[in-house]
């Protein structure tokens, strides 16, 4: 596959959150560029200069900019497989992770380095890239860059051998220097930012999700003067399920373009193969050795 490739990311709930996300929106680089347009013109036409999962509340134009936002993923790009959605989660109360003196920002860095690596393998192995994250983060962005470039594209199966002697060695990947970005100005890492905090919303809300959609997901809401709405509702719970009606109509649309996606299966966003352009990845831990880093200590 040619042309050069990059990656836009964003993280939700690091450092606070008992469940912590990593998006990695992945491509080639004229296609993202053209994905790119596609969201800033929703950004125009709503009048809004930002989408991010924190700000789906109550203004009608950021939800429908984030409405859009997804439907031009699945719909132009996913389905087609052009781009790819990686989204990392871990449970920081699991085996792996509730461990004494856990060194949280070099587990979001390994975290980091295990959905790029797998995310460059699903595209015919592709060394080259371009590494876009959010200025915001908290992570030594060039170290993860010089580990990457550690990392041979090709995973080698246990006893796997070369059937040739001149085969092509196993190179590593090439990623360039990380370019953090704000995410205001780059539609990529804000989109980056909704996949990651609706995947992590999915594991603390679930099961209240799946029931407020059982219940109302399929009724139109009543267009009641704002004054009502607000004697009967509060702010906070309407932010919370106008929350699940984005998750539930993204969920259905999913559904819609054969993206492998479940809400029901796992009372959160998963996919059942990872291979799939959308790939909501729970993390599990691997086998009893599989700890998140330590601080270390003088």
């Amino acid at each position: 596959m040619s042309g050069s490739f990059a990656v836009y990311s964003d993280e939700s709930g690091t450092f606070t959150k008992r469940f912590q996300s990593i998006t990695l929106i992945n491509g080639q680089v004229s296609t993202l560029t053209e994905l790119k347009q596609h969201l800033q013109k929703i950004l125009r036409e709503k009048q809004v200069s930002e989408v991010k999962f924190e700000l789906i509340r109550t203004h009608l134009p950021i939800i429908e900019a984030a409405q859009g936002f997804l439907h031009c993923l699945i719909t132009k790009y996913a389905c087609r497989e052009i781009i790819r959605a990686d989204i990392l989660t871990w449970d920081t109360q699991d085996s792996r992770h509730a461990i004494q003196g856990r060194d949280n920002k070099a587990n979001l860095e390994r975290m980091y380095y295990k959905v790029f690596v797998h995310a460059a393998r699903q595209w015919k192995n592709q060394k080259e890239w371009k590494f876009y994250p959010d200025e915001n983060s908290q992570v030594d962005w060039n170290g993860i860059a010089r580990v990457l470039n550690r990392t041979p594209i090709i995973k080698k199966q246990t006893g796997q051998q070369s059937l040739f002697e001149n085969e092509e060695p196993n190179q590593p990947l090439n990623v360039e220097y990380p370019v953090p970005l704000k995410s205001v100005e780059e539609p990529l890492i804000q989109l980056a930012d909704l996949l990651a905090g609706m995947t992590r919303f999915t594991k603390e809300e679930g099961e209240h999700c799946l029931s407020w959609l059982d219940t109302h997901g399929n009724k139109k809401q009543p267009q009641l003067p704002n004054f009502l709405c607000e004697n009967v509702l509060s702010e906070p719970i309407r932010a919370k399920q106008n929350r699940f009606r984005l998750i539930g109509e993204f969920d259905a649309l999913c559904k819609r373009y054969g993206m492998g996606v479940s809400l029901r299966r796992k009372k959160c966003l998963w996919t059942g193969k990872n291979t799939n352009p959308v790939n909501f990845w729970n993390y599990e831990p691997q086998h009893e050795y599989d700890q998140a880093p330590r601080r270390v200590t003088n």
